[in-house]
């Protein structure tokens, strides 16, 4: 897609202000011309921040907090590295909640996959529905700060949210504390695989959201972590049933899935999976899920599959 289409794509449905589309335009003329390319990308950042601030962020006598569709979120509006990536993150967890009504349909899904940074967590198409209800028990790996839990929490499921890093799983329990009304989050500080152990994670530096066990990144540092297998963490949490799992964990995926074969076989949740972080996912990933239970179905996008026995 040429600059002018992507441009007028995210005035159409990612609902971009006219000065977000104006900026994110000129930033794409400065880094093709590499007339400051730099100073544009950041000019278009702050643009977007502050677009972002003056929607959702919430004024409550001298509490400051993020609400979006009902979910809450602790100011992080003084730190840049988080505010830039909940920016980003947005449109993956509440672009479809926020102005489509929670509507995953497959039709505007393929639309909206071309033009997201990773796209949506949901998708549906007829008895194919992979979206968070009511009552929902919903595993979220890679929780963050805990935007898709706190989503979850606003449509009355429970969310048991896994952040294994310390200062992010702090920020989760902040979030975890704004959103104890109907569903609730369980912060879990650990991360998951296919075996019960310790390991390092590299921390990486301004993007707290790409921290990873398995992808061999330029790192100032790195933090030792409990690691289990959700099939274990369920048993020893006599959890009756799992509805949904969410994976966002920087190629370590096909670890959690080897580590839920009983969950998948046994309860059959719907799956929202993350295929972007290394070449094979989308392969592997579908490959674990069925070899754990054969009758699900699964459907690809551009960087995410979805998986439901129907």
């Amino acid at each position: 897609m040429t600059l002018y289409q992507n441009t007028m794509i995210g005035l159409r449905y990612k609902r971009w202000t006219m000065p977000e589309a104006i900026a994110y335009f000129i930033k794409g003329v400065a880094r093709e011309l590499h007339l400051a390319p730099a100073f544009f990308l950041n000019l278009y950042t702050k643009t977007r921040i502050s677009a972002f601030l003056r929607k959702w962020l919430k004024q409550d006598g001298d509490v400051s907090y993020f609400d979006i569709c009902g979910a809450k979120f602790p100011d992080m509006s003084n730190d840049r590295e988080k505010i830039s990536i909940f920016c980003r993150i947005f449109e993956d967890t509440f672009l479809i909640p926020a102005y489509y009504h929670d509507n995953y349909h497959r039709s505007l899904m393929e639309i909206l996959d071309k033009v997201m940074m990773e796209g949506p967590y949901g998708y549906t198409d007829g008895l194919f529905d992979i979206t968070v209800k009511k009552d929902d028990i919903v595993i979220d790996v890679g929780a963050w700060i805990g935007d898709f839990s706190a989503y979850a929490v606003s449509k009355g499921a429970t969310a048991y949210a896994f952040e294994p890093v310390q200062e992010t799983f702090q920020w989760l329990c902040k979030t975890q504390s704004l959103n104890c009304s109907g569903g609730r989050i369980h912060p879990v500080q650990k991360g998951l695989g296919s075996s019960e152990c310790e390991v390092n994670i590299s921390i990486i530096e301004n993007n707290s959201g790409a921290n990873s066990m398995v992808i061999t990144r330029c790192s100032d540092a790195s933090e030792r972590i409990l690691v289990t297998t959700l099939d274990r963490f369920v048993a020893e949490n006599r959890l009756e049933r799992v509805d949904f799992i969410k994976a966002d964990i920087e190629g370590a995926e096909r670890e959690m899935l080897k580590g839920a074969a009983n969950v998948l076989k046994t309860f059959a949740p719907k799956l929202a999976i993350c295929t972007y972080h290394l070449p094979d996912d989308p392969e592997i990933l579908e490959k674990i899920i069925k070899d754990a239970n054969p009758a699900y179905t699964v459907v690809h996008l551009r960087h995410k599959l979805f998986a439901a026995v129907v």
